[in-house]
C-alpha cells in the first residue's frame, strides 16, 4: 500500500463561490488577498521542491536496494513499474542534481526552476554546490532588482563563460577558484529593459526618450528577451527539425554580426568620442 500523496487540504486555498470582477476587486490586494496569493505561490514552490525530493528518494531507494521487491526486481524494472517508465539516465540526473537544488533553495529561500538547475550543474561540478548556489542567488536577485525575469539561457551563458576559465586546470582547488573568479569579474550580461519601460503605455516607446537610438535599443532588448523565451519553448523544440534549428541559429547570428558593427555618432561638443552599440544577441 503506497502512502497517500499530499492533498489540497495541505493548502489554505479554495475557489470562490463567485468570481471577482473589476468592480468587486480593484486597487492593491488586501491582507486576505495577499495571503491567498502566497498560498497559490506556495503550490508552485511545492511542485518545484518535489522535483529534487524525487531525486533524493530515488537515491535512497537505489542505495538501499529497496527496488528489489520480492528479491528479483531490478532497478530498471522498478523505474518502469513505479515511475511510469522513467529512464535510468533521467533517474541518474535527478540523483546527481538534488543536492544542488536543495542548496539553492536554502540560499535563495525558494526553489529554482528545473531548467535553471540543469544550466547551473556544470558550475557546481567545478566548484561546489554551496558556491554555485551563492553565485546563482546573486544573479537571481540582480535581475529581481532590475525588475526583469532571469531565464535559463542567461544562466547558461554566465556559467559557460565562468567554466571556460577552468579549462586545462587540473587541480580541483585551483579549478574552483578560477571558475569563481571568472564569475565574479565577468561583466553582467545585457539586462532586458525593465517591465514598466519595456511595456510602455499601450506599447508606445516614442515617449521614453527623445533620442531614436534609445527607442531602437529598447526594441532590441525586447526582441532579445522574446528570442530567449522562444528558445525555452519545449513544445516547439520537440517538433523542430535540425535543419530548421540550424537555419534559425544562422539567422540570429547574422543579425548579431550586423548589429555589432553599428556605430552611434555624436557632435564633438556633445560627447567626447564615439559609442559602439553592440546588441550581443548571440555569442560568435
Amino acid at each position: 500500500m503506497r502512502a497517500q500523496p499530499f492533498t489540497m487540504e495541505h493548502w489554505g486555498l479554495s475557489l470562490p463561490d463567485v468570481d471577482a470582477t473589476p468592480e468587486t476587486a480593484h486597487g492593491p490586494l488586501d491582507e486576505q488577498e495577499q495571503r491567498l496569493l502566497s498560498e497559490a505561490h506556495r503550490a508552485v514552490d511545492n511542485a518545484r521542491s518535489a522535483r529534487w525530493m524525487l531525486g533524493f528518494s530515488l537515491e535512497v531507494v537505489r542505495r538501499r536496494r529497496l527496488y528489489r521487491g520480492d528479491g528479483t526486481r531490478t532497478w530498471e524494472e522498478y523505474l518502469n513499474a513505479e515511475h511510469d517508465g522513467l529512464s535510468t539516465s533521467e533517474a541518474d540526473r535527478l540523483q546527481k542534481s538534488w543536492r544542488l537544488a536543495q542548496t539553492v533553495q536554502k540560499e535563495l529561500g525558494r526553489p529554482l526552476p528545473d531548467s535553471h538547475l540543469r544550466k547551473l550543474l556544470p558550475y557546481a561540478e567545478r566548484t561546489s554546490d554551496q558556491e554555485a548556489a551563492r553565485a546563482y542567488a546573486g544573479l537571481y536577485w540582480a535581475h529581481q532588482q532590475g525588475g526583469v525575469r532571469l531565464v535559463a539561457n542567461q544562466v547558461q551563458q554566465r556559467v559557460r563563460k565562468a567554466v571556460a576559465a577552468s579549462k586545462g586546470v587540473a587541480d580541483p582547488a585551483e579549478r574552483s577558484q578560477a571558475v569563481s573568479a571568472a564569475w565574479t569579474t565577468a561583466p553582467e550580461a545585457p539586462m532586458p529593459a525593465q517591465r514598466g519601460e519595456a511595456e510602455g503605455e499601450h506599447g508606445n516607446t516614442s515617449d521614453l526618450s527623445s533620442d531614436p537610438v534609445d527607442a531602437a535599443v529598447l526594441l532590441l532588448n525586447r526582441a532579445r528577451q522574446a528570442i530567449e523565451n522562444a528558445t525555452e519553448d519545449k513544445a516547439a523544440r520537440r517538433v523542430r527539425t535540425s535543419e530548421e534549428a540550424q537555419r534559425q541559429q544562422a539567422a540570429i547570428r547574422r543579425i548579431g554580426r550586423i548589429l555589432s558593427k553599428v556605430k552611434v555618432d555624436a557632435d564633438a561638443g556633445a560627447v567626447d568620442g564615439e559609442v559602439i552599440v553592440d546588441a550581443e544577441l548571440v555569442e560568435d
